[in-house]
C-alpha cells in the first residue's frame, strides 16, 4: 500500500520537520483545507492548537459533522483507515512522556480526497510544535505504526458516537479494538441520517460495532434506526 506521508510548510510542526531533515511529501496550503490526493493513504503531520495550551499528542480523522466547518466540504467526513489510525495511537502510547495523548474525535477538513487521511498531531503550542526532539519522536512512532498496522490485534472495529472531544472512553478501547469515525456529543444533536450513515460507509475496513459513550436515548435511538440494515453490533455505555 502507499502511504504518503505529508506535512504543510505553512505549518510550523511542518516547519520543524522540514528542519529535522525527512524527505516527506511538502505542500504549500493549509492544513485543513488542502487537495492533495496521492497515494492509496495520506498521514498528515501537524500543528494541534486547543485553548487550554495542554501539551498533547494525537491522532484523527478529517471530517465535518455538521454544517459547521473548519476547512472542507459541510456534513462530510473523510475515509478512515480503523486498523492504521489505531497502530499510530498504540506506538504513540508507548512515548515516554507525561503530555496527554489521545484519539481525537472526528474533525475539521480537508473532505475532498477519496484516500484515508489520518491526521498525527502535537500541541498545543510554539514551544512543542518547535521541540525538534519531540517532534522526531512522534515521527518515529508514527512510522513504527504504519509499518505493524497489518499485524495489529482488532477486535472489534468500532464507530463511536458520544463522549468528549478528546475521547478518554473510545481512547482506553484502542488498547484491543480498532477505531474508525468518532462523533463526539457536542454534534450529536444536529446529526444528519447523511452523517451518521457515512460513519460507517467512509472507512476502507468494514465496521462492525457502534459503541454509545452516554448518548441520551432520542439520539440514540435516531442513529440505531438509520443504521438497522447494516450487520452491526450496538453496545451501549
Amino acid at each position: 500500500m502507499d502511504i504518503r506521508i505529508v506535512y504543510s510548510i505553512q505549518d510550523v510542526v511542518g516547519k520543524t520537520i522540514k528542519e529535522l531533515g525527512y524527505k516527506f511529501e511538502e505542500i504549500n496550503e493549509d492544513i485543513i483545507d488542502f487537495r492533495y490526493e496521492k497515494g492509496d493513504v495520506i498521514v498528515v503531520f501537524s500543528r494541534h492548537e486547543s485553548s487550554s495550551k495542554i501539551p498533547s499528542l494525537t491522532v484523527h480523522y478529517p471530517g465535518n459533522p455538521t454544517d459547521k466547518t473548519m476547512g472542507g466540504e459541510a456534513k462530510k467526513l473523510g475515509i478512515a483507515f480503523p486498523s492504521l489510525l489505531t497502530s499510530i495511537y498504540r506506538e504513540i502510547r508507548k512515548i515516554n512522556t507525561d503530555i496527554e495523548k489521545a484519539i481525537e474525535a472526528t474533525h475539521h477538513g480537508p473532505t475532498y480526497q477519496h484516500v484515508p487521511i489520518i491526521f498525527v498531531e502535537i500541541g498545543s503550542s510554539k514551544e512543542y510544535w518547535e521541540n525538534k526532539e519531540l517532534v522526531k519522536t512522534l515521527i518515529e512512532a508514527t512510522l513504527r505504526g504504519i509499518e505493524k498496522y497489518k499485524d495489529i490485534e482488532c477486535e472489534n472495529k468500532i464507530v463511536g458516537f458520544g463522549g468528549t472531544h478528546y475521547t478518554p472512553y473510545f481512547s482506553l478501547l484502542a488498547e484491543k479494538s480498532c477505531l474508525g469515525h468518532i462523533i463526539s456529543k457536542y454534534y450529536l444533536a444536529e446529526l444528519s441520517n447523511e452523517v451518521i450513515l457515512q460513519t460507517v460507509n467512509n472507512t476502507i475496513e468494514k465496521i462492525d460495532t457502534v459503541m454509545f459513550d452516554n448518548v441520551n436515548f432520542k439520539i440514540r435511538e435516531k442513529i440505531v434506526n438509520v443504521l438497522a440494515n447494516y450487520e452491526l453490533n450496538f453496545k451501549f455505555r
